[in-house]
């Protein structure tokens, strides 16, 4: 039982980034579409970069067996 809701907290988890990917995503290509030399898009870039990370990790942690 315990590992099920775990995994729930998990595949919530991998949901929560997916949708701030999404959104900064997003916010990135508005932003460049405004200004393409908006000093701006540099930190969105890093930060979607993280946040792509820390998503590949997470679905890698997900498919290691428990």
């Amino acid at each position: 039982m315990h590992f099920k809701w775990r995994g729930s907290l998990e595949l919530s988890s991998i949901k929560d980034l997916q949708e701030k990917i999404e959104a900064l995503r997003t916010k990135m290509y508005k932003t460049y579409e405004n200004n393409p030399n908006d000093p701006q898009l540099l930190a969105i870039s890093q930060l979607l970069d993280k946040l792509l990370n820390e998503l590949e990790q997470s679905l890698r942690n997900e498919e290691k067996p428990r």
